[in-house]
């Protein structure tokens, strides 16, 4: 979403219109799930995508006749052959479109956006709010940003915060849309060698929120990393004292020295995370095992280390590392969804 937001902000300048285009709800076979979203100007598709393919030509050429009006849509689409209200698709299941437009004029958008971002920078839970109309038409486009109580943040007012507060899921509440804005995922990969910075550079095209960390003034430099959202010169030891880790966050480690990789591992299993890789042959692994059960860390937390880091894809070069440790991520990434209901 801090692309979408991004491009809202940007167009707001440029007194360019827009049209959002949202998955509402899906079920059964579609190529992409609810929440995902798209953003269409005078010259087709912006940013985002909601599958590709007919589905998403089709809802192009449809946002593009929406651009400068202030109508939402809600559209039912059947993805099966022979569908009347299809496009001949062999998916199988259904979807429902929301289309709303952003008006370059609109302030109540530039200042959602403004504050998505905001919020998206500092990791704060908040939910984006878009008017709608089962079936059909609204009289109007509007469009709040709420914080995790239900409070306004930007955008309309107004609007019955006691019916969002709490809210986990996407939900039409009041002929509302409400939808939690996605904070990417963080990845802390702790060394800054070869296959460090190509592990930050795979991860962040593929949507996680890289931070490098490295106890080598050389090596924490945001300029041999430009992909990296923070750059952390720390002590592996002590990273408690410049870092702080939660259950959401994903830890990889990769450092030059095994000494400070059973440091780190240490450390980052005696709280509970996300994910925990750490990279490194048999033997080094098997003794890591042996240290960490002597440091008094469970067994179950041991185990559920990926140790070798990876999928098994026969990986040699630092760049091919990187790939099997980003295919691991998004695979663990897209569990925790699924778990959540949150859009891929």
């Amino acid at each position: 979403m801090r692309t979408i937001a991004e491009h809202i902000a940007r167009a707001s300048r440029e007194a360019r219109d827009l049209v959002l285009v949202t998955i509402m709800e899906s079920k059964g076979s579609t190529p992409r799930h609810a929440g995902s979203q798209m953003l269409v100007d005078e010259k087709g598709l912006v940013c985002g995508t909601i599958g590709g393919g007919a589905v998403e030509a089709h809802a192009i050429k449809k946002a593009h006749g929406m651009l400068g009006g202030n109508l939402s849509l809600v559209e039912n689409m059947e993805l099966k052959f022979a569908s009347k209200k299809g496009l001949d698709m062999a998916c199988g299941g259904d979807a429902t479109l929301l289309y709303t437009p952003v008006n370059a004029s609109d302030t109540h958008w530039r200042d959602a956006a403004r504050e998505m971002l905001r919020c998206i920078d500092q990791r704060i839970p908040s939910y984006l709010v878009v008017k709608c109309s089962e079936g059909g038409q609204s009289n109007e486009s509007t469009v709040a940003l709420l914080d995790a109580n239900g409070a306004p943040l930007a955008g309309e007012h107004g609007m019955q915060a006691s019916l969002i507060a709490g809210l986990e899921h996407r939900a039409v509440i009041d002929g509302r849309f409400v939808m939690p804005v996605s904070l990417p995922t963080r990845a802390i990969v702790f060394g800054g060698g070869h296959v460090g910075r190509a592990t930050v550079s795979a991860l962040s095209r593929v949507g996680f929120c890289c931070t490098l960390f490295d106890c080598r003034p050389e090596f924490a430099q945001h300029s041999r990393v430009p992909e990296a959202h923070d750059v952390i010169l720390g002590d592996y030891d002590n990273i408690a004292a410049s870092l702080t880790l939660d259950k959401h966050d994903f830890v990889i480690i990769m450092t030059h020295t095994h000494r400070s990789d059973y440091a780190l591992l240490e450390q980052v299993l005696r709280r509970p995370l996300a994910y925990v890789g750490l990279m490194g042959s048999r033997r080094k692994i098997a003794t890591g095992r042996e240290l960490m059960l002597n440091a008094g860390i469970p067994q179950e937390a041991i185990d559920a280390v990926h140790m070798p880091i990876g999928l098994d894809i026969a990986a040699e070069t630092p760049e091919e590392i990187a790939v099997s440790v980003a295919a691991e991520c998004i695979m663990r990434r897209a569990e925790m969804r699924r778990g959540t209901g949150e859009s891929q």
